[in-house]
């Protein structure tokens, strides 16, 4: 209700009529643009090589190109070229291929914390924002040669410092390069390249072989390229020539032959798969699959043809030999060797005990021994016997775990022969070590 004369009812409607005109019965202006988010460019990629297998890995943005939060991505395209050089920024659609498309999940509601960004490779369907994601590009035969060249027009003909010859000199290289896209499908900006040239790998190794032992799996294989590659890594010695002074100084004897690898040594990396642990928890049942690059067991290349791995009984391992050649950007990695499986069996009694000895004592006898160091101890088995027995017999149904027992179960007088073996913990039956030596004692 408002109070006061007629009058002051009058200029107070009026002036709400004129403050209502003007908020929205004014003269229309121009349309205000909807807001257009475009996400930022993907400056973080790498690319690997692994024989014909190449592992990209770039960072998915955060933020798009107007510096706002969070980034209005829905997927990622990775284009793939292979060339003398890449191509020009507005020719990189046209020209390259789609080698992976990874969608990236929409960010938490507002209020809600955001999942927390781990590096590695992923599946693609959990791919977030600020994430390390890793695709893998399998290199087929087309893939190994030039692509479609760009096309060369009389504008791009002038000097510019992103133009690049049509056909220019040099070794074929493979180029990777990622667009983010909007929900909408909106591209955002061209950013960095990664690549590497084209080099010829060298052959895999051949007759990898694996044997194991109490305490080692054996890994052993022949060279990458056979004789010929074992001989091309180390030059002969220098001969004396047959003629004599009259012949021409004889130098360092090698093979020369251009096999298009990175020249020598040949190194090796070793890589193991190992079978699930039948006893770790299952992943959680929405849990996807994390799926990373394979990672050598070796923590640098060796040059050895043989390598020791540690055992793990019951359980199957395979492994595979990569053969590396070159430095630096000339690094060249094989494919893999054929894979060879193995599951070692427990087929390897403990240690025999030693130093046994008694301490009689009144209704008793006391043994003593020195302990086992193995790591699969179940523990020890305590023989006796009288003396003139063929067989020793246990005193006990279970191993105890001391190396030390008290029979009290003796009789003044006689004189008794004791022994003890050890036993591992493999199940069902578990492996029995030789019998120690045997000593004698006669109870009080």
């Amino acid at each position: 209700m408002i109070f006061g004369t007629p009058a002051t009812h009058s200029a107070v409607a009026a002036a709400l009529c004129a403050t209502v005109a003007a908020a929205a019965c004014g003269k229309k202006g121009a349309p205000i643009a909807p807001i257009v988010r475009i996400p930022a460019a993907v400056d973080q990629i790498a690319a690997s090589r692994l024989g014909s297998d190449v592992y990209v890995t770039l960072t998915v943005p955060t933020m798009n190109v107007d510096d706002s939060l969070p980034a209005d991505v829905g997927r990622i395209d990775v284009y793939g070229y292979t060339g003398r050089a890449a191509p020009l920024k507005s020719q990189w659609t046209g020209l390259a291929e789609v080698v992976a498309s990874i969608p990236v999940a929409p960010p938490p509601p507002l209020g809600q914390p955001a999942p927390v960004a781990t590096s590695g490779t992923v599946d693609a369907s959990v791919a977030r924002q600020g994430m390390s994601v890793t695709i893998l590009d399998r290199l087929t035969p087309e893939e190994l040669t030039q692509g479609p060249v760009p096309l060369v027009t009389e504008s791009s003909r002038r000097p510019r410092p992103d133009v690049v010859d049509a056909t220019p000199a040099g070794p074929l290289r493979r180029f990777y390069l990622a667009i983010p896209l909007s929900e909408r499908g909106r591209p955002g900006p061209l950013g960095a390249e990664a690549g590497f040239p084209l080099i010829t790998l060298p052959e895999p190794p051949s007759a990898v072989r694996a044997t194991y032992a109490a305490a080692a799996v054996s890994l052993t294989w022949e060279p990458a390229g056979g004789l010929l590659g074992f001989l091309l890594d180390r030059p002969l010695p220098v001969e004396p020539s047959p003629l004599g002074a009259l012949s021409l100084p004889a130098g360092p004897r090698s093979a020369v032959i251009d096999t298009g690898v990175p020249p020598g040594p040949t190194r090796y990396d070793v890589y193991r798969e190992l079978a699930p642990d039948p006893f770790a928890l299952p992943p959680p049942a929405e849990a996807t699959p994390v799926v990373t690059p394979p990672v050598p067991l070796t923590p640098a290349p060796i040059a050895a043809v043989a390598l020791l791995d540690g055992v793990e009984f019951g359980r199957q391992r395979c492994y595979h030999v990569r053969a590396l050649r070159g430095a630096g950007e000339s690094l060249v990695v094989s494919d893999p060797s054929k894979r060879t499986c193995v599951t070692p069996v427990d087929v390897f009694p403990p240690a025999t005990p030693a130093g046994l000895a008694t301490v009689p004592s009144e209704g008793a006898i006391s043994l003593l021994w020195e302990p086992n160091s193995d790591v699969d101890l179940g523990g020890y088995l305590v023989l006796r016997g009288e003396v003139g027995d063929a067989t020793l017999r246990p005193l006990t149904d279970t191993p105890i775990v001391d190396a030390r027992f008290r029979d009290t179960a003796v009789q003044p007088g006689r004189r008794y022969v004791y022994a003890v073996v050890a036993v591992d913990s493999q199940l069902p039956l578990p492996n029995v070590s030789a019998v120690s030596a045997q000593v004698e004692e006669t109870a009080r």
